[in-house]
């Protein structure tokens, strides 16, 4: 019964908060190192080639670095010459040897109307 009234006259003092507030700290920044450590070792599954223990930026059947770029499946349709996408496309030939058309609008330049 002693023991049981020297434990209860202790909860609520400032000493008995600050030991509790240093325990959870603790344990927290425990938990927290922990997982940090793990960040190498990933726990979950890559969504690129569904292995476990790394995570799709960190495959390495991936081609190259974050947000590897595919090719495209067919010849640009622009140039028909290369597999790359019409966008990326800086032919000035097509592959029968025809001129192409320049990209964007640098042959309409700005409208004269336009506010400046």
């Amino acid at each position: 019964v002693s023991d049981l009234i020297r434990a209860c006259a202790d909860v609520g003092t400032e000493q008995f908060k600050a030991e509790l507030l240093a325990t959870a700290i603790a344990q927290q920044l425990a938990t927290t190192l922990a997982q940090q450590l793990r960040v190498g070792q990933a726990a979950g599954k890559c969504f690129s080639c569904g292995q476990e223990g790394h995570l799709k930026w960190q495959c390495p059947k991936r081609t190259s670095g974050p947000g590897a770029a595919r090719t495209p499946p067919r010849p640009c349709p622009r140039c028909q010459k290369g597999f790359h996408w019409s966008n990326q496309c800086r032919s000035k030939f097509d592959k029968n040897g025809n001129r192409l058309p320049k990209l964007g609008n640098s042959e309409r330049g700005a409208r004269s109307g336009a506010p400046q």
